[in-house]
């Protein structure tokens, strides 16, 4: 069940790792530029998540 907060974080951790990856390798394009980004926005939304969890 994809509901419960460890395999939500855990899908979360390993996309962002695998979407830094892929724009860090591939960082002179402009796409690479914003592959990173969007890696970084969804490395802190698992923080976000593990914080509404928290509060919540």
């Amino acid at each position: 069940m994809m509901t419960e907060p460890l395999n939500v974080m855990t899908a979360l951790i390993g996309s962002g790792m695998l979407l830094l990856g892929i724009g860090y390798s591939q960082r002179e394009s402009n796409a690479g530029v914003g592959l990173l980004a969007v890696g970084v926005l969804v490395m802190l939304s698992s923080l976000f998540y593990r914080l509404y969890l928290a509060f919540a």
